[in-house]
């Protein structure tokens, strides 16, 4: 594995999941602060700093994934693309499950629609870090 070539494809993927967060926030912010009222639950006081480091966590998760499957199925698109539906399934998809289960307060529909937003995210997150990735 290519470590170098996996740290910027993991900036990459980051930088990717960032705008994608930005224009997730554009389209469904006040969507989503309104169920977060009607719960019950405290406005938002976001951690900068934590936020970035989740990015790049998440971020590095992608690529690692394509490189790890990389040799089982080939460079390329299709494989980055793998790599970012299993990146959701196990950052995405496994939360909210978690949460519908929980119960927070949120109708599971907002969720599972929240869900199906971030995932084009994920996979271009994956396939811009898999690009930039290399042997």
């Amino acid at each position: 594995m290519n470590y170098k070539r996996l740290l910027l494809g993991a900036v990459t993927a980051s930088v990717v999941l960032f705008v994608g967060e930005i224009a997730f926030i554009l389209i469904m912010g006040k969507m989503l602060m309104a169920a977060r009222s009607a719960a019950g639950l405290p406005e938002i006081a976001p951690n900068a700093l934590l936020s970035i480091f989740e990015l790049l966590l998440t971020g590095t998760l992608l690529v690692w994934l394509y490189a790890s499957i990389r040799a089982k199925y080939g460079p390329g698109l299709a494989t980055a693309l793998r790599a970012g539906v299993f990146g959701w399934i196990a950052v995405v998809l496994l939360s909210t499950i978690h949460m519908i289960g929980e119960n927070l307060g949120f109708p599971p529909s907002l969720l599972l629609l929240v869900a199906v937003v971030i995932f084009p995210v994920f996979l271009t997150s994956a396939a811009a870090g898999g690009w930039v990735y290399r042997e």
